[in-house]
């Protein structure tokens, strides 16, 4: 029985690591990405290319990814008419993360309806999981992001590549605009033998960081290929994720704990409640207590090493965090290699 993986969207880590641990088909579909007035037009194309794939594949379980909701609507369709079961992940509650106003409430409905009409939900943190079961959402299953060990070792020439600083720090950004990119840009500045790798998709990125106007140590490498940006992870000294956006437990900070790297990130209660204190909080957010906390974890090779082993220690209670919560998946639907 074919299951199939789909996201709206030109990757979805998330995606990628359950469809491997479940034997699902990963696809990814993408129709002029980026510019928000295209939306419309996307959507619609989308659409119909959803549709024509299900189609052709007849899957006998579709797995589909909100936001936006209109990807597991459209499934939707396909599984009432075909009689088989879709399940939904909730990468966030669109409606809550994104979108207020009118529109804010149409897209409220349209994802009540499609959880409480989908087979299965799941999602991946407890703030958006009790969200769900508040939205009637049916078979709601917690499922945390994993990323495996990163099994690369430090690289002397890919730092050389991108930096001549005894320190390098990474932070990986997918776009949205409540990810604080230019306080972490204004903040590695000010600190003396730091480099700051801000890594991303183009799409989203680029025309930003040109208009932070960054300084010399603040680099945008863009959208790695996959190998380079794990042999860059296990390269870096320390890692920084700052950023505003409500209820979210971003997926870096999960490639950061596999990678042993010491990381900075905003003081939240669902990041805090997955991973205690194996990252380094920042309680207001504020550029000054940034730049001092960055300078405290370059100039500190003690500090650095036991969060690396916090970080370490982390990852193997998320290991079996992960074999448990994907039982679970299975029990719940079943799928099989196709």
């Amino acid at each position: 029985m074919l299951s199939l993986f789909l996201v709206w969207g030109p990757f979805g880590f998330r995606m990628d690591e359950l469809a491997e641990v479940v034997g699902g088909k990963r696809v990814s579909m993408t129709v002029l990405y980026g510019p928000r007035y295209f939306a419309p037009l996307r959507y619609l194309a989308l659409f119909l290319k959803t549709l024509i794939l299900l189609m052709r594949e007849r899957p006998g379980v579709v797995y589909a990814q909100n936001p936006p909701i209109f990807c597991p609507l459209t499934c939707l369709i396909y599984s009432r008419l075909a009689r088989k079961k879709l399940l939904v992940d909730h990468h966030s509650v669109w409606q809550l993360k994104t979108v207020g106003g009118l529109v804010g409430r149409v897209i409220g409905f349209l994802e009540r309806f499609a959880a409480a009409s989908a087979y299965a939900n799941t999602a991946p943190n407890s703030e958006w999981a009790s969200q769900l079961r508040w939205m009637g959402g049916r078979r709601v299953e917690l499922i945390h992001d994993y990323v495996p060990k990163n099994t690369n070792s430090r690289d002397e020439s890919l730092r050389r590549k991108y930096s001549q600083t005894p320190i390098i720090a990474i932070a990986s950004h997918g776009g949205h605009p409540l990810e604080l990119m230019e306080a972490e840009g204004a903040a590695a500045g000010q600190v003396n033998g730091l480099t700051l790798l801000i890594s991303g998709p183009e799409e989203k990125l680029k025309k930003r960081f040109e208009a932070m106007k960054a300084p010399p140590n603040v680099k945008y490498v863009g959208f790695l290929p996959r190998d380079e940006y794990e042999r860059l992870k296990a390269s870096c000294d320390l890692a920084v994720n700052v950023t505003v956006e409500p209820h979210t437990l971003s997926h870096v900070l999960f490639e950061f704990v596999a990678s042993k790297l010491p990381t900075i990130t905003s003081r939240k209660i669902v990041v805090e409640e997955v991973f205690g204190n194996s990252l380094q909080y920042l309680d207001m957010n504020h550029p000054e207590e940034l730049v001092r906390v960055l300078r405290r974890f370059s100039t500190d090779e003690d500090l650095r090493a036991t969060f690396r082993a916090r970080s370490l220690r982390k990852h193997a209670e998320l290991t079996t965090l992960h074999e448990e919560e994907v039982r679970h998946l299975r029990a719940l639907l079943p799928l099989q290699d196709h």
